[in-house]
């Protein structure tokens, strides 16, 4: 379990949330078009990438040993395992709410861009981008920011039941869609206790790539689960 308490504060959460965002927007918006038509991979890149540069700035100027907050490959097996046998379940209890939504609650889903990548991708090749970026690049950058980096101040001020809840509704509310978002606050949920659990962010990861690789294959394949 994780003991050790972060140095950095709600303020510096709220603020790396914040910068994200503008700095996306600037680049993206601004300086891109200037220089090249951007593709939805940069898009996507370019975030994760604003998201581990901000959370290293800001967690860098304490330096503090990170591996009591879990940031260690020490017992990585054993941590992966974990996270791989997590992700088995949290896959199955997303599948299982996307199958209430379209069934009982007849709720028809926004397309995620990368689930249009997928869908138009017709070769293993095609598939290589968004399968990295939802399998390796998401679950790596979001695992550091809404875990990691959010939702260990949180459990500080609010104990772990409401760190983990607060920091899975901030996890689904930064993915703008509200047909994922009660999915999303369990998958949160669910990613944040693991952390806590196992003290390694490497169980995290896993099981949140495991969620995204699992789902980006059956769309691929065409395996229904609705």
């Amino acid at each position: 379990m994780l003991k050790q308490k972060v140095p950095w504060n709600l303020k510096e959460v709220l603020s790396v949330h914040v910068l994200r965002l503008i700095i996306g927007l600037l680049l993206v918006r601004l300086l891109y078009p200037l220089l090249f038509n951007a593709t939805s991979f940069v898009i996507e890149l370019t975030d994760r990438l604003v998201v581990l540069a901000l959370v290293w700035i800001t967690v860098r100027k304490y330096q503090q040993n990170l591996d009591g907050l879990g940031l260690s490959f020490r017992h990585f097996g054993r941590n992966a395992a974990k996270g791989l046998l997590a992700g088995i379940v949290l896959l199955g209890v997303s599948l299982y709410s996307e199958r209430i939504y379209t069934t009982v609650l007849l709720l028809t889903p926004s397309q995620h861009p990368l689930v249009v990548q997928v869908q138009d991708a017709a070769t293993l090749p095609q598939l290589a981008v968004p399968l990295f970026l939802a399998g390796l690049a998401a679950p790596i950058a979001e695992e550091v920011l809404y875990r990691f980096f959010t939702f260990l101040p949180l459990k500080e001020r609010w104990g772990l039941a409401g760190g983990a809840l607060l920091s899975a509704a901030i996890f689904a509310l930064m993915h703008f869609n509200a047909y994922w978002l009660a999915e999303i606050i369990v998958i949160g949920v669910g990613l944040a206790l693991l952390y806590y659990w196992t003290g390694s962010l490497v169980s995290s990861i896993v099981a949140h790539s495991f969620i995204n690789t699992s789902k980006v294959l059956m769309i691929f394949f065409g395996v229904s689960w609705l």
